[in-house]
């Protein structure tokens, strides 16, 4: 693991916490973002990312991979965990702004 994630795992946040803020390369185009920043702007009205898919889409080339590609996702029991988790931050922004996802 990196500095980063020790680092703050030292201060109490978890791993799905620090992982969906980490780095992820895009595997066709190389383009290096976080899974924030994915599900911001690529993943935007996809109501799937509201309901915690296991993908990720590259904000740059559009292309949409599995989130277990990443080398900070080692099993399916950690990408579930992180796609609920940032479900959870997606779901939370969203109803703090009034925003309704129905499920398509």
């Amino acid at each position: 693991m990196n500095g980063y994630f020790n680092a703050m795992q030292g201060k109490g946040f978890s791993y799905e916490s620090t992982a969906s803020v980490r780095k992820m390369d895009c595997p066709y185009c190389g383009f290096s973002f976080s899974l924030v920043y994915a599900r911001a702007v690529a993943c935007r009205g996809c109501s799937k990312a509201y309901y915690g898919c296991s993908k990720v889409r590259c904000a740059r080339c559009d292309a949409e991979f599995p989130l277990r590609s990443s080398n900070d996702v080692n099993s399916l029991v950690q990408e579930r965990v992180l796609s609920d988790h940032i479900a959870g931050v997606i779901r939370n922004d969203l109803d703090s702004r009034g925003i309704t996802v129905l499920n398509r």
